[in-house]
């Protein structure tokens, strides 16, 4: 009796359970008009950050966001929950979509189809780690890697995955590199990794997360148009193996962040195989430039290559959280990536597909979303010729404001644009410093908000930097951003005649 009553209460417990967590399982009706108010604040987002004068800079006052917000045991109204969440997160700090968003590599700016490419996985939940839960999604990615390893000319062989980005990536590039030379932990002190002052910081970051904090992190010098000088890599090279050091990995890049500068790949290749030296490529920004006839000179070699970074969150206009790494040598990612053997629950299943790979087989990563669809989803509808078109502008408009600075003469410009990355200051009057002066024009160009832009310190001279990526920048937006730029400018030059 004791049993049969026991039963009943947890089955009365059960169904009230299930009643009051029904709510999750949300109604049609319900979604409905979750749908159309979400909806309403993207169209709202759109709206407001197309327009010319909205301030992509806008931040909520401190005391508010720390004292509102918190998560409550009851329910909130649905509209207020959005509304809150536009006011408090959308229209807070930067807003990388905007036309005007010159700082940084703009990313995570990302078209609507890309954008549906993240909703849909995650209604769906697709679970694209291994072949046989999800053999669409897994061959979808794997044709995407197909072709970007067919875009930088990798022949058959290679294999790669799509991370969450450049960081990832190349973390994941550094430890095949490290395994494929078979390195062991007692000899990380003695490893050369070469790179130049421009190399991106996730290398150090990746070093040190794949346990090679010891290893020795060699900057080679540039060339004055800040490209990794080979000669000086060679050197290099030749010192440290007379030493009894074991330099094992180049990091070449196309495209580095704060210059824009794209290095001798081809020549580096020629280093490399000379000292059997393992090649990472980050072509995180550049890379889909490669996509435009009139830029294929500054990708060869990258061919020869022995891994790959490229984001599509920053040339293909997708929002953040997309990277791609190749790697030549597929087997090498494999073997690093792989599980030693299948998991004994998942014994007797057809777990892996020899045929496709699946990613878990090719990531560090286990569970993850299907990111694939960011990039498959505005491929086929816009087709890719729109997104070479795209990159083209962009190449032009960097060149058409070069131009425009260097006419004033007002501008010190130290090299022509070679993608989208233009670096400027502005003369300054006698006796001024140069560098204050072009500090103080960038706080009064951020100040009200017009325009988004960043420094670039090269040695101990100060520049200002422009990167035009945003798919929404057109000439009119550069037109302003000089235009804004010069008034700032004779505002600046003026106050400083006046107090000297």
């Amino acid at each position: 009796m004791a049993k049969k009553n026991e039963e009943h209460d947890l089955r009365q417990r059960l169904a009230d359970l299930k009643v009051k967590t029904s709510v999750l399982e949300v109604k049609e009706v319900d979604r409905e008009a979750m749908t159309k108010k979400t909806v309403q604040l993207i169209n709202a987002h759109d709206d407001n950050v197309t327009r010319l004068t909205c301030d992509p800079i806008k931040v909520l006052d401190r005391g508010s966001f720390e004292t509102t917000g918190e998560i409550s045991e009851s329910p909130v109204d649905f509209d207020y929950v959005m509304q809150d969440f536009n006011d408090r997160l959308v229209r807070a700090g930067v807003i990388p979509g905007h036309p005007m968003f010159l700082g940084f590599i703009p990313s995570g700016h990302g078209t609507y189809p890309a954008a549906l490419g993240g909703f849909l996985p995650a209604v769906f939940t697709t679970y694209s780690t291994v072949h046989m839960e999800s053999p669409a999604a897994v061959q979808i990615e794997n044709r995407l890697i197909q072709w970007v390893a067919d875009l930088f000319g990798y022949p058959a062989g290679h294999a790669g995955n799509i991370s969450s980005g450049g960081s990832l990536a190349t973390l994941t590039a550094l430890a095949v590199a490290r395994d494929s030379r078979q390195l062991k932990a007692a000899d990380f002190h003695r490893c050369v990794i070469y790179c130049s002052e421009f190399t991106h910081y996730a290398v150090q970051k990746g070093l040190r997360a794949v346990g090679m904090r010891e290893a020795v992190l060699r900057k080679t010098s540039v060339d004055k148009s800040f490209k990794m000088s080979t000669l000086d890599l060679e050197k290099q090279i030749k010192e440290d193996k007379e030493a009894g050091l074991l330099p094992f990995l180049v990091v070449a890049t196309v495209g580095t962040t704060l210059t824009g500068s794209v290095d001798p790949v081809d020549d580096i290749a020629d280093v490399c195989e000379r000292h059997q030296l393992w090649l990472h490529v980050d072509a995180a920004y550049g890379g889909f430039f490669a996509l435009c006839d009139d830029m294929k000179q500054l990708f060869v070699g990258v061919e020869r290559s022995d891994s790959l970074v490229v984001n599509p969150h920053k040339g293909l206009f997708i929002s953040s959280g997309v990277g791609v790494l190749v790697v030549k040598d597929g087997e090498k990612l494999q073997q690093t990536c792989s599980l030693e053997q299948t998991p004994s629950v998942y014994t007797g299943m057809q777990f892996f597909s020899a045929e496709h790979l699946s990613p878990c087989e090719l990531s560090f990563e286990l569970t993850r979303s299907f990111r694939g669809a960011q990039m498959w989803l505005p491929l086929n509808v816009f087709g890719v010729g729109v997104f070479r078109e795209a990159l083209e502008e962009k190449l032009l408009l960097a060149r058409y404001f070069y131009r425009k600075l260097k006419e004033t003469g007002e501008f010190e410009l130290p090299l022509e644009p070679e993608l989208s990355v233009v670096l400027f200051r502005a003369t300054a009057p006698p006796d001024v410093d140069i560098n204050n002066f072009n500090q103080q024009l960038l706080e009064d160009l951020l100040s009200d908000g017009k325009i988004f832009m960043t420094a670039a310190v090269l040695g101990d001279q100060y520049y200002l930097r422009v990167c035009v990526l945003c798919f929404r920048t057109h000439i009119e937006h550069m037109d302003l951003c000089f235009s804004l730029i010069r008034e700032k400018r004779g505002h600046l030059w003026g106050s400083a005649q006046s107090n000297a």
